[in-house]
This record gives C-alpha cells, sequence and structure tokens, in this order.
C-alpha cells in the first residue's frame, strides 16, 4: 500500500523507510521505533515490530549489543543497538560502556542504547552504575514509548551520587512534580546497584537491590477531567543513556547538577547485564498484543471491566496533542546542504526536547517537594534523527 510523501521527496523501494524528510534502508531508518510508517515507500516498508521474549542479557555475550551500521533487523543477533553514529557505545570487558564525549564547542555528546524488543508490562532488572562523576551529567535507564509519550524511568545526575530518581509520565505531559528519589544507597558512580522496574496493568513498582521504594497504583491515575486513567500502558522500548544535561536549559541544567566540569571525568556508564521478564507470556511468534482488550476508565476512557489484565495499548497511532513545545537546545535538521550538520548531530541534546524545555525544576525544588525530577531521557524521534542523520546518512 502506497504511503505519502517523506519531506520533499518519495521514498524509493530501494531506501523505503522514511526518517524527518529523509529515505534509507538501513536500522536507523527502519526500526519501528524510528521509522515513518505513513510517509515510507509503502506502509509495510518499515520493519516489524519485535515483540517482548523473556530474556536474561550479559553484555559479555556475542549477540547482546550491535552498533546500530550492523544491525540488520534480527533481534536474536542483538538484544540492544546504539542509536547514534558515531557511537559512543561499546562492549569492554564484557560490559556496555556508554561515554559522554565533549564536543568543540564544549557540550556532551553521549549515547542511547535501547531494546531491539518492545515491552507491554513486564519485569525488568539491570545491574549497573551511572557516569555521573561530574553535576550535568545524567544517566538513565528507562522505558518509552516516544510515539505515545508514555514513560517509566531511572534517572541519575552528577548533582547527587548518592540516590536514583524515578518518575513516570502519559502522553508526554511531564508533570516533574512526581519524581521520587530512592532512598541512599552507596555511591551510584562507583558501586553497581540492581534496578527494577516491574510494570503491570495495575501498578508501577521501583526497586533498588531487591527494595522497593516506590509504588503507583494505575487506579490512583484518574482524572476525571479527561476521563482517562494518566497510567502508561502502551508497547514501549527499555533503553540505556548518558547525556549533557549542564548544557541544557537552566532548569534542566540546574537538576543536573550545573555545568559538566570535564576534569572529573571520564563519564562512562556501565552495564552488566538485564533480565526481562514479560507479562504476556510466549514467544515473538504467538504474542498478540491487547489493543483488543480494555478496562473500565482505561487510559484511553474506554469504559469496561477494571479487573481486564489486557488494558488496551495506545498504540502508534495514539499521539499526544498535549505535549510540551520543544525545546530551544533541540538539535535542528537544518544545514547548508539540507542535512544535519555534525556539529548540529552533537548538540548534545540526546534527551527528549520537553526534558529541556525550561520547566524542570532546580534541584532545591525536587528537595523541597519530594516529587519532582527530570523528564523523560530516551531522545525524541526529532533529537535522534538530528544526532543521527547528518553522520550515517546514505
Amino acid at each position: 500500500m502506497a504511503a505519502g510523501t517523506c519531506g520533499t521527496q518519495s521514498c524509493s523501494k530501494g531506501t523505503p523507510c522514511c526518517v524527518s524528510g529523509y529515505c534509507n534502508n538501513n536500522a536507523m531508518y527502519c526500526m519501528p521505533m524510528n521509522c515513518e510508517a505513513q510517509n515510507s515507500f509503502s506502509t509495510s516498508s518499515c520493519w516489524d515490530t519485535a515483540h517482548c521474549v523473556k530474556d536474561s542479557v550479559s553484555f559479555g555475550s556475542s549477540n547482546a549489543f550491535a552498533q546500530i551500521a550492523d544491525y540488520k533487523g534480527d533481534p536474536s543477533t542483538a538484544a540492544f543497538v546504539s542509536q547514534y553514529e558515531p557511537s559512543n557505545a561499546a562492549i569492554s570487558n564484557g560490559e556496555l560502556e556508554m561515554t559522554l564525549v565533549k564536543q568543540s564547542d564544549g557540550k556532551g555528546f553521549g549515547a542511547t542504547v535501547i531494546n531491539t524488543r518492545a515491552i507491554q508490562y513486564g519485569t525488568v532488572s539491570t545491574v549497573m552504575k551511572s557516569g555521573c562523576l561530574s553535576g550535568g551529567v545524567v544517566s538513565s535507564f528507562i522505558i518509552r514509548n516516544n510515539d505515545v509519550g508514555d514513560e517509566i524511568d531511572f534517572e541519575f545526575v552528577g548533582a547527587d551520587k548518592m540516590t536514583v530518581q524515578s518518575n513516570y509520565y502519559w502522553h508526554d505531559q511531564l508533570d516533574y512534580t512526581k519524581m521520587v528519589k530512592s532512598p541512599q544507597v552507596s555511591d551510584t558512580t562507583t558501586n553497581y546497584h540492581t534496578y527494577q522496574i516491574e510494570w503491570t496493568p495495575d501498578k508501577i513498582v521501583w526497586s533498588v537491590d531487591g527494595n522497593a521504594f516506590r509504588t503507583v497504583n494505575r487506579a490512583d491515575t484518574w482524572d476525571s477531567s479527561v476521563n482517562a486513567y494518566k497510567y502508561p500502558d502502551s508497547e514501549a522500548y527499555i533503553s540505556y543513556s548518558i547525556w549533557d544535561g549542564g548544557s541544557g536549559a537552566q532548569g534542566t541544567s540546574d537538576w543536573a547538577g550545573g555545568a559538566i566540569q570535564w576534569g572529573q571525568g571520564p563519564f562512562v556508564a556501565n552495564v552488566k547485564s538485564i533480565t526481562i521478564d514479560c507479562y504476556y507470556k510466549g514467544n515473538d511468534t504467538t504474542y498478540v498484543p491487547p489493543g483488543g482488550s480494555s478496562d473500565s476508565k482505561s487510559s484511553s476512557g474506554d469504559d469496561d471491566n477494571d479487573d481486564d489484565k489486557s488494558d488496551s495499548s495506545e498504540g502508534d497511532d495514539d499521539k499526544s496533542d498535549s505535549a510540551d513545545s520543544k525545546s530551544d537546545d533541540e538539535a535542528s535538521d537544518d544545514s547548508s546542504n539540507d542535512k544535519p550538520s555534525a556539529d548540529d548531530e552533537q548538540s548534545g541534546d540526546e534527551p527528549s526536547s520537553e526534558e529541556q524545555s525550561g520547566d524542570e525544576p532546580s534541584s532545591e525544588e525536587t528537595d523541597t517537594t519530594g516529587s519532582s525530577g527530570a523528564g523523560s531521557v530516551v531522545a525524541s524521534f526529532a533529537a535522534i534523527v538530528s544526532a543521527l542523520v547528518g553522520a550515517y546518512l546514505f
């Protein structure tokens, strides 16, 4: 089935996948979390979504990680892939290493590594340490649907090495007042800890080293003004990242701990392993997304049985009309050759644009409220493109 135009062009059969006005046939363009099906050569041009299977990934194994340039679409060959070229993610000493690198403009360019399978509910547990040795450096472990704007996260900031922050978002409505810090643990930059998210249709539980410190019940997220549960329920992707929060908008910079002190580096986030236990059992050939059923006052406002554990997925077509305006710091796709320049691609804006909107509360504000923090960390679609297209196009 023919689709629309990709920017000012139409994608060809040889380069069928559209991303932000450009066409190509590689993973950066064709992976389902990036590809614009409606603007590609055909609505079936984008690679199929690979669904969750139970897995235990040690990053020392051969099929744990691949650079995006090497990934051909088979999730059995790589559980995770980089999101950037040039890539600042690599396997070293049996661990995933993501490095934040200083650019010529003084800003940092980091790394984002994303799971090649999507998950809708389940328990994910990872062993990692952050790279936040200086204020301004941010590391993350999150589950996010970038199209819908649903997110569940752990975030680390250089301003506080002894705790990790938890938050969740629905349809990109970035309510920073919901952030909750963990109890103090040993230094997250020098010690490995186990961080776990348990996500079901009914609740989200955040734990560190087996100790649950926060639970959000879906029943408590009902908003009668929009007739919906503001609870993340759409199929999403697990990812890790490290990025420069210190060069963002003032609110983001304050939250992250100010400008990065580069002499305190190197800034490297390390991941040893991750265990993924899917809520919907089976395998990729038997998995059926639960979009056909919904429960009472679902996130989309549908009425049905509240005990039904097959919550309706909002799906990739459920775009949020209420997302915050994009940050002035978000990288641009413009250049003199109609392709992003190297400077654009290394703008240091790996996180979503909303995260750097300037509405982020300061670290002092988060301490006084006890419940505020960072926005989402996985790159927004536009930021991913601006970071990747210039270096990886054609």
